[in-house]
């Protein structure tokens, strides 16, 4: 059996990683095809020991452009193309890019789609969402997706959002992670309520509710922030949280666990906060948290939304409703904060590991394989 494998943005290659490993178990061939421009660093990427097949793709500068349009256009026609010239028995293609799902041929193959992101959904351009050029933008993907044999979904949210809840092709494959939950050594204080963020401090981020949440809770407790990360508004960020006393500590890039791992140890919750134009339902720095045992003070509805009131993993918090979560955090015991620990590790061993991965894959692709 010979799979081919599309996923243009290196900022997806840990799920890559993950299908090219399942794929591969199943005793199948894999020929992975991705693009030589590096989504996340705006560089050309050489080479990526993942990939087999590097695609010459047009450089873009901006996320909102014009010339990203073009780029991903061009892009989807030339793995069009390539995937022509090879026979293959399945082709499992990760989208973004939306072009992906207009030009990759339909047959003679068994033909996977997987929705990991939705653009323009996920942009915090409400405003502009239905205006051109956003609407082609949208269509590349929606008129064309359900000629595929299946398609995958990153979180439940997403098949409501596209309108397929119901669409028996339409399933379900969290984002899962090959990191195992570490031993872990909790230092919290009572008298100090601690955050943390992970991740890239950009344009999707809700910053405002950040320093209002974190203004709030220093009514009543000590507060201090861990910033795990980089992006264009940390110093936005740091400065306005300065301002009204919340002491700032910013660790810049940290991509081992075991050092991830001593920060989340010394904080009581994670910040998965997104400005509320952004349509998504999990987060990979949830993830991140969950592998850690950290509860979360969520804004993001769908998924993530649902397992804080299945799960009790933290505080889903309404952006109206800050004052009210702020009480509730800092009232908080330390007791109560290391059942939530408990139960969210708990969760991302049941969802989201390499095994309840392929458990997935197993079960949804046995018609295929």
């Amino acid at each position: 059996m010979k799979v081919g494998i599309v996923c243009a943005f290196d900022t997806y290659f840990d799920r890559l990683a993950l299908l090219k490993e399942y794929y591969e178990e199943k005793g199948a061939q894999v020929i992975v095809y991705s693009s030589n421009f590096s989504h996340r660093q705006k560089e050309k990427l050489e080479h990526h020991p993942l990939v087999d097949v590097m695609v010459p793709t047009k450089p873009y500068h901006k996320n909102l452009s014009i010339a990203r349009l073009r780029s991903h256009v061009d892009f989807s026609r030339e793995v069009g193309n390539l995937l022509e010239k090879t026979d293959f028995d399945l082709v499992h293609v990760m989208v973004p890019c939306n072009s992906l799902v207009k030009y990759v041929p339909k047959h003679p193959f068994k033909l996977v789609f997987d929705v990991i992101d939705l653009w323009p959904e996920t942009l915090p351009i409400s405003r502009f969402k239905n205006w051109f050029p956003f609407t082609v933008w949208k269509n590349m993907r929606d008129k064309e997706i359900d000629q595929a044999d299946l398609i995958f979904t990153e979180c439940e949210l997403y098949q409501n959002v596209l309108q397929k809840a119901e669409n028996k092709k339409y399933k379900t494959l969290y984002w899962a992670r090959k990191e195992e939950p570490m031993k872990t050594d909790v230092q919290l204080r009572q008298e100090e309520v601690r955050f943390c963020y992970l991740g890239s401090i950009n344009h999707i981020i809700d910053i405002d509710f950040i320093v209002n949440l974190l203004k709030e809770c220093a009514r009543y407790r000590r507060v201090s922030i861990d910033l795990i990360g980089d992006g264009e508004s940390k110093n936005e960020l740091i400065q306005s949280l300065k301002q009204y006393g919340i002491h700032v500590e910013d660790h810049g890039k940290v991509y081992d666990q075991k050092e991830k791992q001593a920060i989340f140890d010394r904080c009581n919750f994670g910040l998965n906060v997104m400005k509320e134009s952004v349509v998504v339902g999990l987060t990979m720095k949830s993830l991140d948290y969950m592998c850690a045992g950290l509860p979360i003070i969520n804004t993001i509805g769908g998924d993530t939304k649902d397992f804080c009131s299945q799960y009790d993993i933290g505080f889903h918090v309404p952006h109206d409703q800050i004052g009210i979560a702020a009480q509730k955090i800092c009232s908080q015991t330390i007791m109560e904060n290391q059942m939530q620990r408990k139960a969210i590790q708990k969760l991302y061993e049941d969802h989201f590991t390499k095994d309840s991965f392929f458990e997935t894959m197993d079960r949804v692709m046995e018609d295929l394989l």
